[in-house]
């Protein structure tokens, strides 16, 4: 199912909710992935308008984790209008309460 591409105030909503969200997300996975660095790679994905060929190269010369990496072809995807859930939805079991 297609979904609408993100409009550039959309994608500064969802920029704006990710920064805020950040700090009160679990900083590390319980394999040790970094979950604010994934948070980082989605904000670079949306600022930027980072493409999926990016990503892996990000991925392969090591500025970003393949889990960074993944989160950021997520954020992709919403962007494209490709995925429904955003970024910031898909973090939101992880806030601290």
């Amino acid at each position: 199912m297609a979904f609408l591409i993100k409009t550039q105030d959309e994608i500064n909503e969802e920029i704006k909710k990710l920064r805020e969200m950040k700090p009160k997300v679990r900083r590390y996975t319980r394999f040790g992935d970094d979950n604010h660095e994934a948070i980082d790679a989605e904000i670079q994905v949306l600022e930027e308008n980072v493409t999926e060929d990016d990503t892996y190269r990000w991925e392969e010369d090591g500025d970003f984790s393949q889990h960074a990496c993944e989160s950021a072809r997520s954020a992709i995807l919403w962007r494209d209008g490709d995925e429904d859930e955003s970024p910031s939805e898909s973090w939101e079991l992880l806030v601290k309460g």
